[in-house]
């Protein structure tokens, strides 16, 4: 056989071999295992972090806004018993997780930085993420280990964005199947609540430390009921920017808050705990977006993605004086 080309040969298959090992090290850098005794300092913008199994993931940013998506998992391992007991949802939010995703890709291709995204998974019917520990797991000891995981992969994305920043958003992503299509912007308080203080916000300066927004307000001195109806459906509260950008949402300028006979999720366990004093540098909220013309459908999502990235960054440089990279 000729030896140019046994030579040719040899220096082909090398140079295969040299770019296969460079991309299984170039994936062993962007997606890593998770250590108990990992440090913050170790995440970089655009690594993976998964825990056991792949049920757990967390991808690191370079902003301070912590998305976490509980609910729209698939996987039902056999290892982790369903949930039972009475009250117990087990629906399933659709299309959460690749919403949240594509809002990371908004926020990158237009503005250059990347949010810290929670995931999980796991189908609700074996855990639920937006719950406290015992009615989560509704007791089965093997799901209690992903519970921990996920909420220290917040806990390590709040600690990280408050770092290099100075505060963080947590925003807690979900999906409602009620009537009404728009988002529903959870701060803790009750419809009942929102429209008393869009109302007469002179008098409901005592809801401010029950909502969500209480550690902005209190940062700012301005714990009053009528800065709390500003940040609610003013000019430049969170729902009003995206109706501005063609996604309904209530409470905002637009749609002051959910009349009587509206369905409305008010905030859960996440976005309570992680809003509450005591991590004072967090406020936020709960999203549930509505599924017909958003979830749905790729053109739907990218468009929530694009109106979000677009809406958040203004909300923080509104309210924070942040600036994108």
């Amino acid at each position: 056989m000729d030896q140019n080309f046994l030579s040719k040969t040899s220096i082909i298959i090398l140079i295969v071999g040299v770019c296969l090992l460079e991309l299984q090290c170039s994936s062993s850098k962007s997606t890593k295992e998770h250590k108990e005794s990992e440090t913050t300092e170790s995440w970089n913008a655009g690594d993976v972090y998964k825990g056991k199994n792949g049920w757990i993931e967390a991808r690191a940013g370079n902003m301070p806004l912590v998305i976490s998506a509980p609910h729209g998992g698939t996987y039902k391992p056999d290892e982790i018993p369903e949930r039972s007991g009475s009250d117990i949802v087990t629906v399933r939010d659709m299309n959460t997780i690749e919403l949240a995703l594509q809002v990371e890709q908004a926020l990158l291709s237009s503005y250059d930085v990347q949010p810290f995204v929670v995931i999980n998974h796991l189908h609700r019917s074996k855990l639920d993420m937006n719950r406290d520990i015992k009615e989560a797991t509704s007791g089965n000891k093997e799901a209690e280990t992903p519970w921990y995981n996920y909420h220290n992969y917040i806990e390590s994305a709040l600690e990280k964005a408050i770092d290099e920043f100075g505060f963080a958003i947590f925003i807690d992503l979900h999906g409602h199947g009620h009537d009404k299509q728009r988002l529903e912007l959870g701060y803790a308080l009750t419809k009942q609540e929102i429209k008393e203080n869009y109302r007469h916000p002179e008098k409901t300066d005592e809801l401010v430390s029950k909502s969500s927004l209480y550690n902005l307000l209190r940062e700012k001195n301005q714990e009053t009921g009528n800065k709390l109806k500003e940040l609610f459906t003013g000019e430049m509260a969170f729902g009003t920017l995206m109706e501005d950008e063609g996604i309904e949402a209530t409470p905002s300028k637009q749609d002051p808050y959910p009349l009587e006979k509206d369905s409305y999720f008010t905030g859960g366990y996440n976005t309570r705990r992680y809003t509450s004093t005591n991590y004072p540098k967090t406020f936020g909220w709960q999203i549930e977006s509505n599924y017909d013309g958003l979830r749905e459908s790729e053109g739907g999502r990218e468009k929530f993605a694009q109106a979000f990235a677009k809406a958040i960054n203004t909300y923080m440089m509104e309210h924070k004086n942040y600036k994108p990279n």
